[in-house]
C-alpha cells in the first residue's frame, strides 16, 4: 500500500544533494513510496551525468515506484543534441547551463549517447486521483490533453484553475510553497544556486529538504 507520494524538486546536476536527500532524508522504501521527480535533472550544476545515471538506474530497477518527468532543460538539451544544424540550439542550451552538462559527460558525443535515450524515456506529466504533477504548469482553462508541451515545460503564470491539486517545479521559491490555498504546490527551491534541494509528500503534507555544506 502506498504510504508516501513524494515530489522531488529540480536537481540541476546537484548529485550530492540528490544522494543525501534520497538516502539520508527521505529514506526511500520501495514497498511504501512513490517518488515523482519533477524534471530539470541537468545543467548549471557540475554533476549532471551522475544524476542521470543514478535516476536512470533507479527507474530501471523500480519502474512502478519512480516517475521521471521531463523539464524544460531536458527539452533544451534534446533540441541541441538532435538538431540537423544545432548551432542556434546549442548556443541557447549553453547559455542556460548546458556547457556544464557537456563537461560532465565529457563532450558532445558522450552527451548524445547518455542523454538522448534518457530524455526520450521521460514523461510530460503524471496524474493521480487527487494530483497532477508537471514540470512547469498548466494554464487556466487548459487540461492535460489540451495544453501544449511548451506550456507544460515552461509555464510560470500560476493561473491553473482545475479541480485536482497541481504540483510543479521550474519556478524557484525559497521554500516549498503553497499557492491558491493548496491548489498549486511548487517544490523547486533552486538547488544549484541556494544549495537546498526539497521534496514534498502530497499524501502526508510533509516537506523534506537537504542543504549543501560549505557554500
Amino acid at each position: 500500500m502506498l504510504k508516501r507520494q513524494i515530489a522531488v524538486g529540480d536537481i540541476h546536476g546537484c548529485f550530492d544533494l540528490l544522494k543525501t536527500l534520497m538516502e539520508k532524508i527521505i529514506r526511500f522504501t520501495p514497498d511504501e513510496d512513490m517518488l515523482i521527480f519533477m524534471g530539470d535533472y541537468i545543467d548549471r550544476g557540475k554533476k549532471s551525468e551522475e544524476v542521470v545515471q543514478y535516476l536512470g538506474a533507479l527507474k530501471e530497477k523500480l519502474p512502478d515506484n519512480i516517475i521521471l518527468l521531463k523539464g524544460n532543460h531536458e527539452d533544451l538539451a534534446y533540441n541541441a543534441l538532435t538538431a540537423p544544424d544545432p548551432d542556434k540550439e546549442m548556443l541557447f542550451w549553453s547559455l542556460n547551463g548546458g556547457s556544464h552538462t557537456v563537461m560532465s559527460f565529457g563532450g558532445i558525443k558522450n552527451s548524445r549517447e547518455g542523454l538522448i535515450p534518457f530524455i526520450e524515456s521521460l514523461q510530460l506529466y503524471y496524474e493521480s486521483d487527487t494530483h497532477i504533477f508537471v514540470h512547469a504548469g498548466l494554464p487556466r482553462g487548459k487540461a492535460l490533453n489540451t495544453a501544449t508541451p511548451e506550456e507544460l515545460l515552461w509555464d510560470r503564470d500560476f493561473s491553473y484553475d482545475g479541480e485536482k491539486t497541481l504540483v510543479v517545479g521550474h519556478t524557484v521559491k525559497s521554500a516549498v510553497t503553497d499557492f491558491k490555498h493548496g491548489k498549486i504546490i511548487c517544490v523547486d527551491t533552486g538547488a544549484y544556486m541556494t544549495g537546498i534541494l526539497s521534496a514534498y509528500d502530497v499524501l502526508n503534507d510533509k516537506v523534506y529538504s537537504t542543504e549543501a555544506r560549505n557554500r
